[in-house]
């Protein structure tokens, strides 16, 4: 730190040593006056007077330097080595002024005179310890322009006496040396400190700038989620409301074409909470990170072909034209997340498209290949853009219409792109439509590969075959309201139902001793017993692997990868009725 210090010191320092020049320059030419007076008589008057002209005139000389230097201090640019060198010079200035003075001032046979001396030039050079110590260098100058010339005329003179005050001379010198450091390394410390404490305190501005920074964060996302949540109370109770007032209306006497309508509208209010449930589910999942994507290599036009017959009828039936373009690319990824990202992207699209076309397809750019959405719908504003992502948020829907929409759709598929490391941009202008794209690594297709990829998972858009479903079924859910739920529907569908509220229950002989044609299996049992535990223990004491269906409130990736691992098809609750049908009627009667 001291070297530091001494080599080169910085503006504080240097305006240490400079802004002290005038009151050091009156001190100096005080003391210089006493130690003559004690000379007045041993010396000619001469030599004294021209002596302290030139000491005085030296002393001025120092003032007009650091006024120098504080008009050059006030411009930019200063060159603080200049100064620094400036110094040193004008230390050894005076500190030989003094040397001169101790050869100007000779009286060896007045001891007083001599020891008065000595102990002053050792006053005046300790007295500048303090001060020298932001630039050694001036202090080793100041301390060898007086003692060198000093010690060099004791020993001149001789004398015993003279000779030990030569020596005490060097030692004061050496003395004043290592005090000077010790005081450079003090100041140092200390402007490190300082320095560490100016840190500190632009540290903490900067904590607390990133506190209030984040408590505005905080509560701004407070605010969006209590926003969020009204939003999901509000298409909640909506169709729920209308649920009440439906089953309210179907206790009361109705014709036949009354309550087949009411049912239908009751349908469509389950199948819209169904449908927010869900959306909400999944984004629940996707921020808790807790869908794993399990890329693989297919055929994009295989992806394409199911877009085209999920969207087809509906596009057709709103009076779109809904094209597909070919392609023959294969790519790398999660075909399933990926289906679920273009299925969000052509649906928002349809919904707020009032004419003309939606287009899905697909262009390959070097080692990869872009698939885009593009529609001649209504467009985006630029100032929309940024929200277009946000839970709930729908442009221009501020009374939330649920033909609408729910507004999960684009922000499922952007969790979705960044849980796939997938970049998701859009491009739209109002009254011009709008283009979403993404771009996927291109892959060589797998030998033998087939298109479609097959799952052990019921299909989204399962249609029942013409048929009557299995004849017997075995249900065995734990939940009451479920039980007679599915209970009723099949028997309403011709089937023979034994409902059982655990496995124990289940396994009590049927009437008849007849097995079952199918079970439907909730994956969560008393007991801590699991659907798949439950599927294998009935098999088992059926005698043969009865077809099973495995139900669940909890369809999180875990559970059907576990599903898919044991073999048995997994459908998420709500259960969608034709779903439930088509798995049915897949299965043989017995």
């Amino acid at each position: 730190m001291a070297a530091s210090a001494s080599a080169a010191p910085d503006a504080q320092a240097l305006d240490t040593l400079y802004r002290g020049a005038p009151l050091s320059a009156l001190v100096g030419v005080v003391e210089a006056f006493f130690l003559s007076v004690l000379f007045w008589r041993d010396v000619p008057a001469t030599a004294i007077a021209l002596w302290l002209a030139a000491f005085a005139a030296l002393r001025c000389l120092r003032i007009g330097l650091g006024m120098a230097y504080r008009r050059s201090a006030a411009a930019p640019g200063t060159r603080a080595a200049f100064w620094a060198r400036w110094v040193v010079v004008s230390a050894l200035a005076q500190a030989l002024a003094w040397g001169v003075g101790s050869w100007v001032l000779w009286a060896p046979a007045n001891l007083v005179a001599e020891m008065a001396l000595h102990i002053g030039l050792a006053a005046v050079v300790l007295g500048s310890v303090a001060h020298l110590a932001h630039h050694l260098p001036a202090l080793g100058a100041y301390a060898v322009g007086v003692f060198g010339p000093l010690a060099a005329r004791d020993l001149l003179v001789g004398e015993p006496l003279h000779t030990l005050l030569a020596l005490a001379s060097v030692l004061m010198a050496l003395y004043v040396w290592h005090a000077g450091r010790a005081q450079a390394r003090t100041i140092a410390q200390a402007a490190e400190q300082q320095r560490e404490r100016q840190e500190l305190i632009a540290a903490l501005q900067r904590e607390n700038q990133a506190t209030r920074l984040a408590r505005q964060e905080a509560e701004a996302a407070h605010a969006s989620k209590a926003q969020f949540l009204a939003a999901v109370g509000h298409d909640l109770r909506q169709p729920l409301n209308a649920m009440q007032l439906l089953a309210y209306t179907l206790q009361q006497p109705a014709s036949r074409e009354r309550v087949d309508y009411l049912a239908a509208t009751l349908m469509e209010c389950a199948e819209s909470m169904g449908s927010l449930v869900e959306g909400l589910l999944e984004l629940s999942r996707l921020d808790a990170r807790s869908i794993t994507p399990r890329p693989t290599r297919f055929a994009l036009q295989a992806l394409f072909d199911e877009m085209a017959g999920t969207f087809g009828v509906q596009a057709q039936a709103k009076g779109l034209a809904f094209t597909v373009e070919p392609t023959t690319a294969h790519v790398e990824g999660d075909r399933a997340l990926l289906a679920r990202v273009l299925s969000n992207l052509v649906a928002n699209a349809i919904r707020y498209t009032p004419a003309g076309f939606v287009r899905l397809g697909a262009r390959e750019q070097g080692a990869e290949v872009e698939f885009c959405v593009h529609d001649s719908g209504v467009g985006i504003d630029a100032t929309e853009l940024p929200r277009i992502f946000d839970e709930h948020y729908q442009i221009g829907h501020p009374e939330r219409d649920r033909n609408q929409g729910l507004g999960l759709g684009l922000a499922t598929a952007r969790r979705l792109c960044d849980l796939l490391g997938l970049e998701l941009t859009v491009q739209s202008q109002p009254g011009q439509g709008s283009r979403f794209a993404l771009c996927l690594p291109l892959a060589a297709p797998e030998p033998g590969a087939a298109g479609a990829a097959v799952t052990t998972t019921v299909e989204e858009n399962a249609t029942p075959q013409p048929g009557p479903p299995a004849q017997r079924v075995l249900v065995l859910e734990d939940d009451a309201g479920s039980r007679r739920a599915l209970t009723e529907v099949l028997q309403g569908w011709g089937c023979e139902v034994i409902a059982a509220a655990s496995l124990q229950e289940a396994m009590q002989p049927w009437p008849g001793q007849a097995r079952p044609d199918a079970l439907v299996v909730d994956w969560h049992l008393p007991h801590g017993v699991q659907g798949p535990e439950a599927v294998a223990a009935l098999r088992s004491a059926f005698g043969c692997a009865v077809p099973a269906l495995l139900v669940t409130a909890e369809a999180t990736p875990e559970l059907q990868a576990r599903a898919a691992a044991a073999g048995l098809p997994l459908l998420p609750k709500p259960i969608a009725p034709m779903k439930l049908r088509a798995f049915l009627q897949s299965q043989p009667t017995g």
